[in-house]
């Protein structure tokens, strides 16, 4: 069985693109990659029994780093456009293994991200 992987971001946004740039990266290895277009695509996904593992970009970080519901930054909703990936996510009742990245790709992160996503959590 293949480990899902849902990658975030947009890929017409620089500093939003690194997990689809990954992801290509990814494909090669043992993992079914989902790169998610929008939040409702999300939120299908998130329903689903089945594990899974977030992938996206996080302001400021260095390097791939583990992250739990509570490290997401936690925003007020005033309008539709309010509502991100963090608000559907704290919204599930599964444990969830989020993997923040980096917002300047690098080739060399691949392999620090696969060794996160084979960490037990």
């Amino acid at each position: 069985m293949s480990i899902k992987i849902l990658c975030l971001g947009n890929e017409f946004i620089k500093q939003d693109s690194s997990a689809k740039k990954i992801s290509e990266k990814l494909k090669k290895q043992d993992l079914e990659i989902i790169n998610i277009k929008d939040s409702f695509e999300l939120v299908d996904y998130l329903q689903d029994k089945d594990d899974f593992i977030i992938l996206d970009v996080v302001e400021n970080l260095k390097q791939p780093t583990l992250l739990s519901l509570k490290d997401l930054k936690q925003n007020k909703i005033l309008t539709a456009h309010d509502f991100d990936a963090g608000f559907f996510l704290q919204l599930i009742k599964k444990p969830v293994k989020i993997i923040g990245i980096p917002q300047k790709y690098n080739s060399k992160i691949k392999n620090k991200i696969i060794k996160l996503i084979n960490k037990k959590t």
